[in-house]
C-alpha cells in the first residue's frame, strides 16, 4: 500500500513538473516573438536643476552624521546576521519571540497618528547612520609625487574601444541562462526523485522479506511452546484433582470445627450481653454525680446504635435480642470483642453490697411519695388557675362582642356612605344628562355660539385656537370698546354718512336673504311635485278581506294530563341507586316518566289535530264564496 501511494505521488509530481516546464517555455517564446519598441532616452536632470546654482561643496562624508559617535555606533561585525536560519532546537523559540516583538511594534505603531506611522522603507532606514558610521581618519599634510610610467600611453595606443553595453541584450542573455538552469534543475530533481522512489521500493521489499522470515520462525516457536504448555497443564490438572480431594476431606473436618466454635461464640455473646445488661442497670441506678465522673461502660459494637440513657424504652432494649435474632455474622462479633477489649478497663461499680441497692430503691419510693404529695398540694392552685382561665375566656368573649358591635356600627355607617355616594353619583349623572346637556347643547346656545364665532372671525381673527365662547365675547367686547373710542375721534358728519351706507348695505343683504329663502321654498315644492309625478301608481287590492259576520268556532285547547305519582319501586331506585333530589330535579332525567302513559299522550294529540282540521274546513268555504 505504501509503494502504491508513493508511486501515485511521483506520478502527480511528474505531471505538475511537465506542465510547469511547458508553461515556462510558452512564456519565453511569446516574449521573444513580441516586437521590440525603441524607447526614448529619459532626461536624467530637469531644467531647473541644470540652471540653478551649484551648492557649495561640503567637507562631509556620507558615513558621518550629527550625534553619531563611537559610543552609540552599531558594530555590524558583532551584530547577529538577519540571514542566519535558526537550528531545530532554537526554531520554536525564535518564532515565538519574533511574533511577540512584531506584536509590540504593531501596538506601538497603532497608538501613533496615521501620518506618523512608519513604512517598510522607514523601518529599513532606521539606525542607518549608526550602522554606516566610519571613523574619520586623521589627515596629515604629506607631499606626494605623481609617478606615471612613460610607456603607459604607448601601450594603450591602438587598442579597440569596446562598444556600449546593451542592457536589453544583457537581460535577455541572463534570462535565457536562468531558464536553462531552471529546466536542468527540474530534470535533476525528477531523476533524483525516481532514484529515491526505487530505493524506497527496494527497502520496502527487503522489510517484507525480513518480516516474512520472522513470522515463520515465530509461528514454529509458538507451536513448540503450545505443545509443551499443553503437556504441563495436563500434568498439573491431574495433580490438582488429587489435591482437591484432600482439601474436600479437610473442609468437612473444618466445617465440624466451625460449628462447634460458632455455638461456643454465640454462648459467649449471650453471656457477654447479660453481663453488659447488668452493668448498665447498675450504672443507671448509681447516683448522677458518680456517673458524670465515670466513663460510660457501654457496648460500642457495629450493630448496636447509640441510645439516649434518659429514654426508658432504650435503657435495656439494646440488649434484649440475641445475636442470632439480629442476624449478625461471626466476624462482626469477633471484631466487636476485639474493639471492646482493646479499650476495656476494669469495671468500677458504685455498689459494693446488695444493701446499698436496696437503699437506692427505698430512696426512689420515698421520692415517688414526695412527688405524689406535691401534686396533691398543687391541686388547689391548679383549680384557681382553671377558674382564672374561664374568667379570662369570658372577658375575652365580652371584648369580642363589643368589638363586633363596633364593627357592625361601622359597617352600617359604611353602607350609608356607599348608598349616599351612589345617590349623589346618580344625581350628578341626571344633572349632566338633563340640565347641563340642555345648557351646553340647546339650539339657542349653539346658535349663539355660532353667531359669536362668526362675529369673532369676521371682525377679529380666525378661531384656530378653538377659544371658548366667553373668551371670544370678551375679545369682541374689547374690540368694540376700541372701535367706539376710535369712533369718538371721527367727525359726526362722517359718522352719519357711514351709518347711512351701513343701513343701506344691511337692507340689501336682508333682501338677498329673503329672495334666497323664497327660491329655496320654490325648489322644495318643485322637487316634491316631480317626485310625486314620477312615482308609480299605488297597487289596489282586487278582493276585499272577508269580515266575520259570526264568531268563529273556538280552537280547542290541548288537554294536559296530570303527572302520576311514583311507585314504591321507583322511589327506592331513585333513593338508593341515584343522586335524585325531589325538590330540584325531575325523575325523567333518570329514565322515569310521570307525565302520563305514552299511548294516552298520542291519543290526545291526534284528537287535537283532527279538531283543528275540522275548524279550518268550516272557515275556508266562506272565504271562497266571498271571493266569487
Amino acid at each position: 500500500m505504501l509503494f502504491v501511494q508513493e508511486k501515485e505521488v511521483s506520478l502527480t509530481s511528474d505531471i505538475s513538473n511537465e506542465a510547469l516546464k511547458e508553461s515556462l517555455v510558452a512564456n519565453v517564446k511569446e516574449k521573444a516573438a513580441r516586437p521590440k519598441v525603441q524607447q526614448r532616452p529619459r532626461v536624467s536632470k530637469r531644467l531647473q536643476h541644470v540652471l540653478k546654482s551649484k551648492p557649495a561643496v561640503k567637507t562631509k562624508y556620507f558615513t558621518s552624521a550629527e550625534g553619531v559617535n563611537e559610543q552609540n555606533a552599531v558594530d555590524m561585525a558583532n551584530e547577529p546576521s538577519p540571514f542566519i536560519y535558526p537550528g531545530d532546537l532554537e526554531e520554536f523559540a525564535q518564532k515565538v519571540m519574533t511574533k511577540a516583538w512584531r506584536n509590540d511594534i504593531r501596538i506601538k505603531e497603532l497608538n501613533l497618528a496615521c501620518s506618523q506611522r512608519p513604512s517598510y522603507k522607514d523601518r529599513q532606514r532606521k539606525g542607518l547612520l549608526n550602522r554606516l558610521y566610519v571613523k574619520e581618519p586623521t589627515v596629515e599634510n604629506i607631499q606626494t609625487i605623481l609617478d606615471i610610467d612613460p610607456d603607459y600611453f604607448n601601450t594603450v595606443e591602438g587598442r579597440p574601444i569596446p562598444n556600449k553595453l546593451d542592457m536589453r541584450e544583457y537581460v535577455d542573455t541572463v534570462r535565457a541562462c536562468l531558464r536553462t538552469k531552471i529546466i536542468t534543475g527540474y530534470r535533476k530533481d525528477d531523476i533524483m526523485q525516481i532514484d529515491e522512489n526505487l530505493m524506497m521500493e527496494q527497502k520496502i521489499i527487503d522489510a517484507i522479506n525480513r518480516n516474512y522470515h520472522t513470522y515463520v520462525n515465530t509461528f514454529e516457536e509458538f507451536l513448540y511452546k503450545d505443545h509443551t504448555t499443553a503437556m504441563k497443564l495436563l500434568q498439573e490438572s491431574e495433580q490438582m484433582a488429587h489435591e482437591s480431594f484432600k482439601k474436600a476431606e479437610e473442609l468437612q473436618w473444618m466445617s465440624k470445627m466451625y460449628g462447634t466454635l460458632r455455638s461456643s461464640i454465640f454462648n459467649l455473646e449471650e453471656k457477654w450481653r447479660n453481663c453488659k445488661t447488668y452493668q448498665k442497670f447498675l450504672y443507671v441506678t448509681s447516683p448522677r454525680i458518680w456517673r458524670m465522673s465515670q466513663k460510660k461502660f457501654r457496648r460500642a459494637s457495629v450493630f448496636l446504635v447509640e441510645d439516649d440513657p434518659d429514654d426508658e424504652e432504650n435503657i435495656f432494649g439494646m440488649y434484649r435480642l440475641s445475636v442470632v435474632e439480629k442476624g449478625v455474622s461471626l466476624t462482626d462479633i469477633i471484631n466487636t470483642f476485639k474493639e471492646e477489649l482493646m479499650d476495656e478497663v476494669p469495671p468500677q461499680l458504685y455498689f459494693t453490697e446488695p444493701q446499698q441497692l436496696m437503699d437506692v430503691f427505698h430512696f426512689m419510693e420515698v421520692q415517688n411519695l414526695n412527688s405524689l404529695i406535691h401534686t396533691e398540694e398543687l391541686a388547689l392552685p391548679l383549680e384557681q388557675v382553671k377558674n382564672g382561665m374561664v374568667e379570662a375566656v369570658e372577658s375575652f368573649e365580652a371584648e369580642i362582642k363589643t368589638l363586633q358591635e363596633v364593627i357592625d356600627k361601622l359597617e352600617g355607617g359604611i353602607c350609608w356612605e356607599e348608598n349616599r355616594a351612589k345617590y349623589l353619583e346618580e344625581y350628578a349623572m341626571r344633572l349632566v344628562d338633563n340640565e347641563f346637556k340642555s345648557l351646553m347643547m340647546d339650539d339657542e346656545v349653539l346658535n349663539l355660539f355660532v353667531f359669536v364665532e362668526d362675529c369673532y372671525e369676521t371682525r377679529i381673527a380666525p378661531n384656530d385656537a378653538n377659544l371658548s365662547m366667553l373668551k371670544m365675547m370678551k375679545a369682541i367686547e374689547e374690540r368694540y370698546r376700541s372701535e367706539l373710542l376710535v369712533l369718538d375721534m371721527v367727525p359726526s358728519e362722517q359718522v352719519a354718512l357711514l351709518e347711512g351706507s351701513l343701513y343701506s348695505e344691511e337692507m340689501m343683504v336682508m333682501k338677498l336673504a329673503e329672495r334666497a329663502a323664497r327660491q329655496y321654498a320654490e325648489l322644495e315644492r318643485l322637487t316634491y311635485s316631480l317626485n310625486k309625478a314620477f312615482e308609480p301608481p299605488p297597487e289596489r287590492a282586487l278582493v276585499r278581506e272577508p269580515k266575520n259576520r259570526s264568531p268563529p268556532p273556538g280552537i280547542p285547547k290541548p288537554v294536559v294530563i296530570p303527572p302520576r305519582s311514583l311507585t314504591e319501586n321507583e322511589k327506592m331506585h331513585l333513593e338508593y341507586f341515584t343522586e335524585f333530589c325531589q325538590y330540584t330535579e325531575s325523575p325523567s332525567l333518570y329514565g322515569i316518566h310521570i307525565s302520563g302513559e305514552p299511548e294516552e299522550v298520542e291519543k290526545v294529540k291526534k284528537e287535537h289535530e283532527s279538531r283543528e282540521v275540522e275548524v279550518k274546513d268550516a272557515v275556508n268555504p266562506e272565504k271562497e264564496k266571498l271571493k266569487l
